[in-house]
C-alpha cells in the first residue's frame, strides 16, 4: 500500500483525488532542493570544466611556443585590443546574466499573480454557482 490512502477509505471521488494531487504536490515540493542543488553542481562543473580546458590550450600553446623559441611578443596595440575584447566579453555576461534573472523574476511574479487571480476566479464561480444552484435553505 502507498502512501496514498487506500481508496476504501474515500468517500468520494473528491476526497480521492484530493489526496493523490496533495501528494503529488508534496513529493513536487520536497523534491526542489536536490533538484536545485542538481543543477548548481552541474553549472558549477561546466564552469570548472571549460576553465581547465582554457588553460590547458593557453598553457600548450605557451610551452609549444617555448620549445619552438617563437616570441610571444605583440605591439601594445594587438594586447590592448585582447584586454578590450576581455572586458567587453565579461560586460556582455553581466548583462546577460541581469536579463535572465530579471526574465526569472517577471515571470515568478507573473506566476504569483496569476496564482492570486485564480482565488479571486474561483470565489467568483462559487458565487455564480451559488446563485444559479437550488437553494434548499429558502
Amino acid at each position: 500500500m502507498s502512501k496514498i490512502e487506500n481508496t476504501n477509505s474515500h468517500k468520494d471521488i473528491y476526497s480521492a483525488w484530493k489526496d493523490g494531487l496533495d501528494h503529488f504536490y508534496s513529493n513536487i515540493e520536497k523534491s526542489i532542493p536536490q533538484f536545485h542543488q542538481a543543477a548548481t553542481n552541474r553549472i558549477q562543473e561546466y564552469v570548472k570544466a571549460l576553465n581547465n580546458v582554457s588553460s590547458s590550450i593557453i598553457d600548450i600553446q605557451r610551452e609549444f611556443a617555448t620549445k619552438t623559441r617563437i616570441k610571444p611578443n605583440l605591439p601594445e596595440t594587438s594586447i590592448s585590443m585582447i584586454h578590450d575584447s576581455a572586458e567587453k566579453i565579461n560586460r556582455s555576461f553581466d548583462v546577460q546574466n541581469k536579463i535572465s534573472v530579471a526574465s526569472i523574476n517577471a515571470v515568478q511574479q507573473n506566476i504569483k499573480t496569476w496564482n492570486e487571480n485564480s482565488k479571486s476566479f474561483i470565489n467568483v464561480n462559487r458565487n455564480m454557482m451559488d446563485s444559479l444552484v437550488f437553494n434548499p435553505k429558502i
